[in-house]
């Protein structure tokens, strides 16, 4: 009798340990016939490249994330840290490494902003609307990278021309939605894309139904919105359940003070890189 409850004790373990790794994702895509549309299951393995500025490990694989399907949009106090981009990803609960079939490279989301994600990706597959992120969370050194690449390219005059040059389209360090989590971009990096054939018809469904799933392209058309800040960006999507609580934490939190450690953050007062990018959005009202 003793030998018998602890073999099937043993069972017990062994069974449940196998499993609970493994997230239960259920993605309607049938229809998809891209290169990005492999179905990872469960317990298949995928390698990422461990070049990818955007992953902060290079043992990371799909089986091993973690993600709440069933999740509400909550989210704990973040420090000036996190609000800045000076997180580990891999590291952080609160996010998840996206799924390959979801994404052109390896990245993170915050866990409810890419379950949001999974339910607009089903509906538009749905519909003939292939979805695909090329950009998600990236971290303060991520996105200096981005920001020195093109201020040592650009020969402008002063700081300030170069700053708002770049500043047309890719954010200052620690000025980024990006580093949230919360935002992430789709399908191209050209608004010319989302003006014709195949571009025009996904750009079409996702300003008419985006914001059922709580997205919204905070980067409009400055002409119509009334906004300051970034040019407009049809490719740049944002969880505004999650990046509205963000940006009020932001605002409270974080001064022009903060914003140092790169080149050319001694032009961030001068030309309000808060109040005219950070804050420069449409909020989809």
């Amino acid at each position: 009798m003793k030998y018998s409850i602890i073999l099937i004790l043993s069972t017990l373990i062994i069974c449940c340990s196998t499993d609970d790794k493994v997230p239960n994702i259920e993605v309607n895509d049938t229809n998809n016939k891209s290169k990005n549309s492999k179905l990872v299951s469960g317990k298949e393995k995928i390698k990422f490249d461990n070049s990818n500025p955007e992953m902060n490990t290079g043992n990371e694989s799909f089986e091993n994330s973690q993600i709440n399907i069933k999740g509400n949009p909550t989210l704990d106090t973040p420090d000036n840290d996190y609000l800045v981009g000076k997180t580990s990803f891999s590291n952080d609960r609160g996010f998840v490494l996206v799924n390959p079939k979801h994404c052109s490279k390896s990245m993170y989301l915050r866990t409810q902003v890419y379950e949001a994600f999974i339910k607009m990706y089903n509906t538009a597959i749905q519909e003939g609307i292939q979805l695909i992120i090329i950009s998600g969370a990236r971290s303060f050194e991520h996105q200096k990278s981005i920001w020195e690449r093109k201020w040592n390219n650009l020969n402008s005059t002063s700081p300030k021309e170069k700053a708002l040059e770049i500043l047309k389209y890719s954010s200052m360090p620690m000025s980024s939605r990006h580093h949230w989590g919360t935002d992430f971009d789709l399908n191209s990096l050209e608004n010319e894309y989302f003006e014709s054939k195949e571009g025009l018809k996904i750009y079409n469904w996702l300003t008419a139904n985006a914001s059922k799933f709580g997205f919204c392209q905070v980067y409009s058309d400055k002409k119509v919105s009334d906004r300051k800040g970034y040019e407009m960006e049809k490719w740049h999507w944002s969880f505004m359940p999650l990046s509205s609580k963000l940006l009020e934490r932001y605002n409270r939190k974080i001064s022009i003070g903060d914003i140092n450690g790169f080149q050319g953050s001694e032009v961030a007062s001068e030309i309000g890189i808060i109040e005219n990018y950070v804050n420069g959005i449409n909020n989809c009202h």
